[in-house]
């Protein structure tokens, strides 16, 4: 008998549903095994949490559509809990998973770096990203990132144009989970974030008391492996106080990096020079002066990035 046979005398009697735990591959199951229950997301939801298993919506709406797999010791339990919750074999959906060391995107994330260890935030920021779970994944290369900050006549951010030319890692990719940061003092709640070409803005989630948010650009397209897209996209600040600086933080190697900040004339600094951190809430470590060009413009650019954070300070 096949590893993921179905035994007779279960209680999968859906024809679906026994085709897809012999056939596979996971979500296709899983999504087979909700279909034919009957439950929603929002139920299935409630029933976990009342085994104490916290999932999200999110999550397993991810696992049934194939955008990420449960992964984590808690999340397999889970797995089983959904087993005996949709009436299916015990062990017929978590053999679909395979052994773990063959999961490919556990076996990426070990080697990298969690999006709190570079952008900062510690516990704010893993709340938003068990909130939007792709966050964690590395579903693309960034082959190329340019940035363009722009400072107003008060010195305040009045925000920064982001263009990428990203490639898929793995087929089915479809959006980039930006990550945005505010210095303390802003407003989350009045942080924009715009698609500007060839892409589209998903779900954005806002910390309740942190300036953090994560944002979903979607390309309107889905990536196959290997293949590359180029999208520009802007996130306006909500920022009142003066700016003294703008940083970048990377979980994973960039192949080239370029950040320009734009100074209003009315008010330019006494000083500008780059930096550079081991995450972006840790001290500046100054790496050298950088002379305004005839446009006012600072601009710092750098191929083979590697994780950790880069950016432009200045003194008033």
């Amino acid at each position: 008998m096949a590893m993921n046979s179905v035994e007779s005398g279960s209680a999968v009697t859906d024809p679906a549903v026994a085709t897809a735990l012999a056939q596979g591959p996971f979500h296709v199951a899983l999504r087979a095994a909700i279909t034919a229950r009957g439950l929603g997301l929002d139920r299935l939801r409630h029933r976990l949490l009342a085994r104490d298993l916290q999932v999200s919506t999110t999550s397993l709406s991810y696992w049934q559509h194939g955008r990420t797999r449960p992964e984590h010791p808690k999340s397999i339990e889970a797995v089983a809990a959904l087993e005996e919750i949709l009436n299916l074999p015990p062990g017929s959906l978590r053999s679909l998973l395979g052994p773990r060391r063959a999961r490919g995107p556990r076996s990426l994330r070990v080697k990298q770096r969690r999006p709190e260890a570079v952008i900062g935030g510690g516990s704010a920021m893993r709340e938003l990203c068990d909130r939007l779970p792709m966050a964690r994944e590395h579903n693309l290369d960034i082959l190329t990132q340019q940035v363009t900050a722009t400072i107003d006549r008060e010195g305040r951010d009045a925000g920064h144009d982001v263009s990428m030319l990203v490639r898929a890692r793995r087929d089915g990719v479809d959006r980039h989970i930006a990550l945005f940061r505010g210095d303390p003092g802003c407003d989350i709640e009045k942080v924009k974030v715009t698609a500007w070409r060839d892409c589209m803005i998903g779900q954005v989630v806002r910390h309740p008391t942190e300036p953090m948010l994560l944002a979903e650009v979607t390309f309107g397209t889905t990536l196959g492996q290997g293949e590359t897209h180029l999208l520009e996209f802007a996130v306006t600040d909500g920022t009142s106080e003066p700016a003294t600086c703008y940083g970048q933080g990377f979980r994973y190697p960039v192949g080239h990096y370029t950040l320009q900040v734009r100074f209003d004339p009315a008010l330019l600094p006494q000083r500008v020079f780059r930096f550079a951190q081991s995450r972006l809430d840790t001290e500046l470590q100054e790496t050298g002066d950088i002379q305004l060009n005839r446009w006012l413009t600072a601009q710092l650019s750098q191929s083979n990035v590697q994780p950790g954070a880069l950016g432009i300070g200045w003194r008033w």
